[in-house]
């Protein structure tokens, strides 16, 4: 998980940083006129999930893309994230919370009192809220109101009903902003520069907002989470002086973009369609949802210190031109031969930029993990990854007795126990937290019939590295997981 001691990272740049921002282009791009762009933490560490809190009054303090509205043959079109737009503030909103890449503490065993709360999450909105609250008196004075709503956004997430997914995305994504706000304060950050995260604090505020609009679907909320906590995730790297332009351009167009394209796919009317009521088009909604996760499965990649740059910056360029064209065919105002002729290409880029995924993350130099572990990492991204309705189906006959009568509200993590067991922390449907003991070859060969191998990369991002390595384990074991690859090879 993000630690709120990254927002400070740009401002301990030194002199030299002073250089590097000579060297910047006179003007960064503020993102792609036709771009675009979910698994949260790092391979290695175990994923989460949480419930959606309550519904936002609405955005505020857009720059970039405002909640868009539903476009109508009479209305003019949604305020594209490029194009400057006067300043409101609205009142704040409350969000939803999202998935942990961190080891929980687990709150005992399924025979023990369960409670309703998780400490570690507490201790997370608390860490983020005062970071929001510091960089809130330093931020210049279009931001108050955006750090305000963000604040809010935080608070509200911190409720029983939330689930833990999405209560954990809502924190790692204000910690990702806090890194951000910090180079936005700090005045050796280049103007340029300055300018632009401007802009992705007001837009992610505002699509954090607009994901907790009234009737998001849950599942579809937490899937919106994910994207904002792991395209944010490449804040950190945007803001380091010693990224390379010709890298942190695509970064910062792919985090514009796919917020962009997020707030489309859900505004209540697809992509392409003239009445809200009466939606003529849904394809084109469909394409950007599709391929949400995917995309920002490469921004949990190209974030990972561990990617070389080489491949980072091969895997940054190809997810900008998806990104961008995720944006184009969300856009209401593209033609319908322009949205056509993006589909088309969209399914060659997203191919390539497939492939890309995992050179990169395979190139990634990682010490061996042991079954437990690997198993636990594996099952932890899938389960931030996947439709809870999938898993429970998945995962019925696994389920502890203790669990039965409540039923499972969200399955949120796994932890090591030893080469055989984990154990699985869950949210029942009365809002308690509890966990309980499962065993690894029936529960990951359950898992692997949820996610095929040709979308291990697009789904899980780097984690994917960790179930290949849990079905390498077992395949010497002589156990087949689903189609997973088995070769020692890979």
């Amino acid at each position: 998980m993000a630690r709120i001691s990254r927002r400070h990272i740009c401002q301990a740049a030194n002199a030299s940083v002073l250089a590097a921002a000579l060297a910047l282009p006179a003007g960064l791009s503020i993102a792609a006129a036709n771009s675009q762009g979910l698994n949260g933490g790092t391979a290695g560490a175990p994923a989460q999930t949480t419930e959606p809190p309550p519904s936002p009054p609405g955005p505020s303090d857009p720059t970039g893309p405002e909640t868009p509205p539903s476009p109508s043959a009479d209305s003019d079109p949604p305020i594209d994230p490029d194009t400057p737009t006067e300043e409101t503030t609205s009142p704040p909103s409350t969000p939803n919370g999202t998935p942990d890449t961190t080891q929980p503490t687990g709150p005992g065993t399924t025979d023990e009192p369960t409670s309703d709360t998780s400490p570690e999450q507490n201790a997370g909105v608390d860490e983020a809220t005062t970071s929001l609250t510091e960089e809130k008196e330093r931020v210049p004075e279009e931001l108050t109101g955006t750090v305000e709503a963000l604040i809010t956004i935080v608070t509200t997430v911190d409720s029983p009903e939330t689930l833990p997914q999405d209560k954990q995305g809502i924190i790692e994504s204000a910690e990702n902003l806090s890194v951000a706000l910090a180079a936005i304060s700090d005045p050796r950050t280049p103007p340029e520069l300055r300018k632009e995260l401007t802009a992705i604090v007001k837009q992610v505020t505002a699509a954090l907002e607009a994901f907790n609009a009234p009737g998001v679907p849950p599942e579809e909320r937490s899937m919106l989470i994910l994207v904002a906590k792991r395209t944010t995730s490449t804040l950190d790297m945007i803001c380091d002086p010693d990224t390379p332009q010709d890298v942190r351009d695509p970064m910062i167009a792919t985090v514009k973009d796919t917020t962009y394209a997020a707030m489309m796919s859900h505004s209540g009317s697809p992509a392409g369609s003239t009445d809200a009521t009466q939606p003529t088009n849904p394809g084109p909604q469909q394409d950007v949802s599709n391929n949400l996760v995917p995309v920002s499965s490469s921004s949990e990649i190209v974030q990972d210190r561990r990617t070389p740059p080489k491949e980072r910056e091969e895997l940054a360029k190809i997810t900008q031109q998806v990104s961008a064209l995720l944006k184009r065919i969300s856009d209401p105002r593209t033609s319908p031969g322009d949205r056509s002729k993006a589909k088309k290409e969209l399914d060659e880029k997203t191919s390539r930029m497939r492939d890309q995924q995992e050179d990169s993350a395979s190139a990634q130099k990682r010490p061996e993990e042991s079954l437990g572990k690997a198993a636990a990492f594996c099952t932890s991204a899938i389960f931030e990854t996947t439709r809870e309705s999938d898993l429970m189906a998945g995962l019925e006959r696994l389920v502890p007795a203790q669990w039965e009568d409540e039923g499972v509200k969200d399955f949120w993590k796994a932890e090591e126990k030893s080469n055989d067991m984990l154990e699985v922390l869950a949210q029942l449907r009365n809002n308690e937290h509890t966990h309980g003991p499962f065993e690894v070859v029936p529960l990951v060969t359950a898992l692997a019939e949820l996610v095929p191998r040709d979308e291990l990369f697009g789904t899980l991002g780097g984690s994917a590295l960790s179930c290949r390595q849990t079905a390498k384990y077992l395949n010497e074991e002589g156990i087949t997981v689903g189609t997973w690859p088995t070769k020692t090879s890979e």
